[in-house]
């Protein structure tokens, strides 16, 4: 059977479901426990990814002693992964369930063409998010006596506005070409621009953490004997870069098993499977629930708001 057709297919001998929408998915349909299971992950994931990454965005919102550059930042990053609770594990779980039961294929894969457009979304957010949260750093360490001049609330909002709609454009055009079946050689340079972009987000973010690795090193050897309030918040501003590159690490890890898949997919047909691609995507949700725990864990402020919730 042709999987890039242009119509929801069935194959009872295989007990196999294509969907028009990810013609390089299939889904087995044939009881398989692993769909109850990886559904019921994903389902018991959702409600705490919500709840705790809500929590993050209004304590920053409502606690003025958090209302710093980096944390509003991080409240921005926050709300892509309480997406990622609201709109991709449920319609993920779905499914999953529906692929279990043998309920309306059609249904699956209009959920498809939905995920199709928030997944790439939520990922180039991140991406840029991650990218501008390692620029701020490297401001604040290395360009520290010219901080306020370059990171302003004015510029923060429409480098944050522009950060969410810069995300539009590759999700827009994807999920285009996608439902209206254009030519796949349109496809192919949009995902091409797109790669090349996220690349130099990536190259960036590296070269952001550099900076401030070494602008760490050189302060400790420099301001060994240096003891007074600015170093003390020299020092603060050191433990938030650490805690936002260990994130920004976390966050790319999580990513890196879909590009590896993604492209072992081209030679070996096991990985265009449900269950390789469902591993991958779940190991990226938890990540979503994981980050709101990790800001808990880094910062004392955030711990403790949790705690008298």
């Amino acid at each position: 059977m042709a999987l890039y057709n242009n119509e929801t297919n069935f194959n009872s001998s295989r007990s196999t479901f294509y969907c028009k929408y990810a013609p390089h998915v299939s889904w087995e349909v044939n009881g398989s426990t692993f769909n109850l299971i990886i559904g019921l992950m994903t389902v018991m994931a959702s409600f705490p990814t919500v709840l705790l990454n809500a929590l993050i965005i209004l304590a920053i919102k409502q606690r003025r002693e958090l209302q710093k550059p980096s944390n509003i930042m991080l409240s921005s990053l926050a709300v892509t992964d309480l997406l990622v609770g609201v709109i991709l594990m449920p319609t993920d779980a779905t499914i999953d369930f529906f692929s279990l039961s043998q309920v309306s294929f059609q249904y699956s894969c209009t959920l498809c063409a939905i995920n199709h457009f928030f997944r790439p979304f939520l990922f180039t957010a991140t991406m840029h998010h991650l990218t501008i949260i390692a620029w701020e750093r490297y401001v604040v360490v290395q360009k520290w006596m010219d901080y306020k001049l370059i990171i302003t609330n004015g510029r923060l909002k429409k480098i944050e506005i522009g950060t969410w709609l810069s995300a539009f454009f590759p999700s827009v055009a994807s999920f285009t070409t996608t439902v209206l079946f254009a030519d796949r050689t349109i496809m192919e340079r949009i995902l091409t621009a797109w790669t090349a972009v996220e690349g130099v987000c990536l190259f960036l973010v590296a070269f952001f953490y550099r900076k401030v690795y070494l602008g760490i090193c050189n302060r400790r050897l420099n301001g060994i004997s240096q003891i007074g309030v600015l170093m003390k918040a020299k020092l603060q501003e050191s433990k938030v870069a650490k805690t936002t590159g260990l994130l920004t690490a976390a966050v790319i890890s999580s990513f890196i098993p879909i590009f590896v898949f993604g492209i072992l997919g081209h030679f070996l047909p096991v990985f265009r499977t449900n269950e390789p691609i469902r591993l991958t995507q779940m190991g990226t949700q938890l990540n979503s629930l994981f980050n709101p725990l990790f800001y808990c864990y880094r910062d004392h402020r955030f711990r403790n708001l949790f705690v008298s919730c």
